[in-house]
C-alpha cells in the first residue's frame, strides 16, 4: 500500500508539472499574439492625437491668415484714400496757381469780369499751405498707422517711430486748427459777428493745449491724458456748432453753410463723447486697476518689472525706440473707425476749406 502511494503521487506529480508547462506555453502565445493587436492599438492612438494636434495647428494658421488679411485690407484702404487726397490737393493746388498767373496776366489790359472770376481770397493761401501739411502728413500716418501708448506699428521700420509720428501730428493738427480758425474768422469778418471772431482766436491755443496732454499721454503711457485732450477737441466742435448755428440763423443766405456746419461738428461732438473719450477712460481704468494688482503683489521686483507709467525722460526714449510690430485684427480692429474717418473725412474737410475760402459766405 506504501509503495502504490508513492507511485500514485509520482505520476499526479509528473501530470501537474506537464499541465503547467501547457498553460505556461498557452499563456505565452496568447500574449504575443495579442502584443501586435496592442501596438497596433497604441498607434492608432498615436495618429489620433497628431491629427487632432494637425487641425488645431491648421485652425490657428487659418485663423492667423485670416487676421492678417483683415488688417492689411484695412491698410490697403486706407493707403488707397491717402494717395488720392494727395491728388486733390496737387490739383487743387494747381487750379490756385493758374487762376493766379491767369488773374497776373489779366491785371493789365483784360476786362473786369475775368479779373473778379480770379481774383483770390486774401487766405486762399494759407488755405493751401496748411492743408498741404495736413494732406501730407495724414498720408504719412496712413502709409504707417501706429497706436501711441501701446508702440504698436504695423510695419517694422525708424519711420514707424512712435515719437516721429506723434511729432507729425502735432504740427498737422494744429495747421487743420489754424485752417478751422481762419475760416471761421472770415466768416466774422464778412458778416460781422464778433462772438465767431473771437472763438477763432482762441481755438488755435486751445488745440496746442490738448497736443501738450496728448504728449504727457505718449511719454508717461497715461490714457487719461488723452482723454483731456479728446474732450478738449469735443469742446471745440460744440462751440463751433454754436457758431455755425449762429450764422444760420442770423444770415439767411447762408443758412445752409450753416446748417451743414453746425451738423457736422454735432455728429463729430456725439462721437467724440459717446466712442473716443470713453475708449480712453475705459483703458484707463484698467491700467489703474492693473497697477493696484501689482502694488497688492509681493514681490517688488515684479512690480518695477510691471510698472506702467513713466517719467518724461524716460517715456520719451521709449517712444523713440521701442516698436511693438503687430498685425493682429485684434489689435487694431478698436481704432479702425477713428483713423479711417481722420485720415479721409477730416482731410476732405480740409481741402474743402481751400476752395470755399473763395466765396464770401
Amino acid at each position: 500500500a506504501t509503495k502504490w502511494n508513492g507511485t500514485c503521487n509520482t505520476i499526479i506529480l509528473r501530470h501537474s508539472l506537464r499541465i503547467h508547462k501547457i498553460m505556461t506555453a498557452i499563456t505565452s502565445n496568447l500574449s504575443r499574439r495579442s502584443a501586435p493587436s496592442s501596438a497596433k492599438l497604441e498607434g492608432k492612438n498615436v495618429i489620433k492625437k497628431r491629427k487632432i494636434i494637425g487641425d488645431s495647428i491648421v485652425q490657428r494658421s487659418v485663423q492667423s491668415a485670416l487676421d492678417i488679411h483683415l488688417t492689411l485690407r484695412w491698410w490697403i484702404i486706407l493707403s488707397t484714400i491717402a494717395i488720392i487726397n494727395i491728388g486733390l490737393w496737387s490739383y487743387s493746388c494747381y487750379l490756385i496757381l493758374y487762376n493766379n498767373r491767369r488773374g497776373e496776366g489779366n491785371a493789365d489790359g483784360a476786362s473786369p469780369s475775368s479779373n473778379d472770376n480770379v481774383n483770390d481770397h486774401p487766405y486762399q493761401r494759407y488755405h493751401l499751405f496748411l492743408s498741404g501739411v495736413y494732406v501730407f502728413v495724414c498720408a504719412y500716418r496712413s502709409f504707417l498707422p501706429r497706436i501711441d501708448l501701446e508702440r504698436y506699428c504695423l510695419f517694422d521700420t525708424r519711420l514707424s517711430s512712435i515719437f516721429l509720428g506723434r511729432l507729425a501730428a502735432t504740427i498737422a493738427e494744429v495747421a487743420f486748427s489754424a485752417q478751422i480758425a481762419l475760416f471761421l474768422y472770415h466768416i466774422g469778418e464778412v458778416h460781422d459777428h464778433v462772438w465767431t471772431q473771437r472763438l477763432a482766436l482762441c481755438l488755435v491755443p486751445a488745440i496746442f493745449t490738448a497736443q501738450c496732454f496728448c504728449w504727457c499721454g505718449v511719454v508717461t503711457l497715461n490714457h487719461l491724458y488723452h482723454a483731456i485732450e479728446e474732450s478738449i477737441w469735443a469742446v471745440s466742435a460744440f462751440f463751433i456748432s454754436g457758431a455755425m448755428g449762429s450764422l444760420a440763423y442770423y444770415q439767411p443766405e447762408s443758412q445752409h453753410v450753416g446748417i451743414v456746419g453746425m451738423a457736422m461738428c454735432m455728429v463729430f461732438f456725439v462721437f467724440m463723447v459717446t466712442v473716443d473719450v470713453p475708449m480712453y477712460v475705459k483703458r484707463w481704468r484698467e491700467g489703474q486697476q492693473y497697477m493696484m494688482k501689482m502694488r497688492m503683489s509681493k514681490d517688488d521686483e515684479g512690480k518695477k518689472k510691471h510698472m506702467m507709467y513713466m517719467n518724461s525722460f524716460e517715456g520719451s526714449i521709449d517712444a523713440m525706440e521701442r516698436r511693438v510690430v503687430t498685425k493682429s485684427w485684434h489689435v487694431w480692429k478698436e481704432e479702425t473707425v477713428w483713423l479711417t474717418m481722420y485720415f479721409s473725412t477730416a482731410v476732405w474737410l480740409s481741402l474743402l476749406l481751400v476752395h470755399k475760402s473763395v466765396q464770401h459766405w
